[in-house]
């Protein structure tokens, strides 16, 4: 969809290249001669003209700047489109110009983002408990049913400011050392 979508628009950009190096008159008579084939094809068609939606997108933007451009109105408009109505054609212009700005853009990629609730976890056991390294608190998070890894752990602890447990729990004192066998 996307290569026919660049594919239309390089079509079209290809064409405004070439009607601009042509001569007025020469322009004047090719839009006489296409608009003649339509109306033949119009008359000969025996179902509507469906068009897919990167015509229609196409037709939408050309049709919207013609307007813009040109300052007509509607009806004026009739003369020149031929397949449907201009109602519809600018129709389908607010549905784009609304698609645009009302989708919320979507996450480009990357992780989701760690709950708040796991996070608050992961705080309150490292902070109640300071020789816990990454694995450890890894591991009780598995046994409360919670899932992390190592290096979320870690992250977390580095933006909330909290040192790697060896340096967070401090060297042990001779006494505690002593009185633990």
């Amino acid at each position: 969809m996307g290569w026919y979508i660049l594919a239309q628009v390089l079509t079209i950009l290809i064409s405004i290249v070439r009607i601009g190096r042509m001569p007025e008159q020469e322009k004047d008579l090719e839009i006489l001669i296409l608009g003649q084939q339509l109306a033949i094809l119009q008359r000969k068609q025996e179902k509507p003209v469906k068009p897919n939606r990167t015509e229609k997108m196409m037709l939408a933007i050309l049709t919207a700047k013609l307007k813009a451009v040109t300052r007509w109105s509607t009806g004026q408009l009739r003369s020149i489109l031929r397949i449907v109505q201009p109602e519809t054609v600018l129709g389908w212009h607010r549905d784009l110009v609304r698609r645009k700005w009302s989708n919320a853009h979507r996450n480009k990629g990357g992780r989701p983002k760690m709950a708040q609730e796991l996070e608050l976890l992961i705080l309150r056991l490292a902070r109640e408990n300071p020789r816990w390294g990454y694995g450890k608190i890894e591991g009780e998070l598995l046994k409360l049913g919670y899932e992390a890894s190592r290096t979320a752990i870690r992250n977390v602890l580095e933006r909330l400011s909290i040192v790697p447990a060896p340096v967070r729990s401090g060297s042990i004192g001779w006494r505690r050392l002593m009185t633990h066998y």
